[in-house]
């Protein structure tokens, strides 16, 4: 069973990593059919724009006088540990909890390095369908999964850098508990395959603050490469974020939402009970809200391990 349809493929693998790492939310599929699995994440989005500005900064991210055409630059990191258990054969629950440092600096002047836990994410999932596997690899097959959870405030989200509170974005935490629904779609037909992963999150408030409510969905094509005991699975596709407008004193934020539209690049390997993933996306299309500092870069590393 490992070494079939979904030992090559399963559910875009690795990680495929779809979710809003400002909002602490990331989801990671397992790579063998129906096998719990512990793992390691490290990922990095990078944000860079130009605003230009009078008085205080237009960037929501800021909140201190910056110069005109003042430069932003913003790095997001998350290390997390996380584990897939199935419980029973169609029901399996994800969870992760995250090591967050957000750095922001506007001109090159450091305005934000913060450290900290960020908030933990439950999620379960049903299998709907799922084709039996077998020695025939030329028939269609295919594989559906259905999900629902909540990420949930363990993160600080009042951390002061240098006297200042810095924005709600650049906090490791939201302070709120948000809902989350997925859905997640493979096919596959000899050794290529195609898959859909979709999450939405429903966002809670804290501080009298609400983030936009989010779609984000990855879709990608694939290859399957066997090499004795080893699984190559190179894929090429697209990730998409939708958010809404943020909210405050429940009147929304004029300049923040939009979408944003990345290339996929992703390459997994599987070797015995081990798996290794590395991902690069890169911003192709960000019609963001204007005080948004446009998305450049995504990168996520991972390897997990087979209970």
């Amino acid at each position: 069973m490992k070494r079939t349809l979904l030992l090559g493929a399963l559910a875009l693998a690795t990680l495929s990593g779809f979710g809003c790492d400002v909002c602490g939310m990331f989801m990671s599929l397992q790579p063998h059919d129906r096998t719990s699995t512990i793992g390691l994440s490290w990922r990095l989005r990078y944000r860079e724009g130009v605003f230009t500005t009078t008085g205080f900064s237009q960037a929501k991210h800021g909140g201190t006088e910056a110069a005109i055409d003042a430069k932003y630059r913003e790095i997001y990191q998350v290390a997390d540990v996380r584990a897939d258990v199935w419980v029973k054969p169609r029901w399996a629950v994800f969870a992760s909890l995250p090591l967050v440092n957000n750095y922001q600096s506007v001109d090159g002047a450091t305005t934000a390095d913060i450290f900290g836990m960020g908030d933990a994410m439950v999620i379960g999932r049903y299998l709907v369908a799922n084709t039996e596997c077998g020695a025939d690899t030329s028939r269609s097959r295919h594989r559906l999964m259905l999900g629902g959870g909540a990420k949930l405030p363990s993160g600080r989200n009042d951390l002061i850098y240098q006297g200042e509170t810095v924005g709600p974005d650049l906090q490791p935490g939201t302070g709120t508990t948000d809902l989350l629904v997925s859905a997640e779609y493979l096919y596959r037909k000899g050794l290529w395959g195609a898959g859909l992963n979709l999450i939405g999150r429903y966002n809670g408030e804290a501080n009298d603050y609400r983030f936009g409510h989010g779609l984000n969905a990855t879709a990608e094509v694939f290859r399957v490469i066997s090499a004795g005991h080893m699984r190559i699975m190179p894929s090429l596709g697209t990730y998409l974020e939708l958010a809404t407008e943020d909210q405050a004193n429940d009147v929304s934020v004029s300049g923040t939402g939009g979408p944003t539209l990345f290339t996929h690049v992703s390459s997994r390997v599987w070797w015995r009970s081990f798996s290794l993933g590395l991902t690069w996306q890169h911003a192709v299309v960000d019609r963001q809200g204007s005080m948004m500092v446009p998305n450049k870069e995504r990168v996520i590393i991972g390897i997990n391990y087979n209970i």
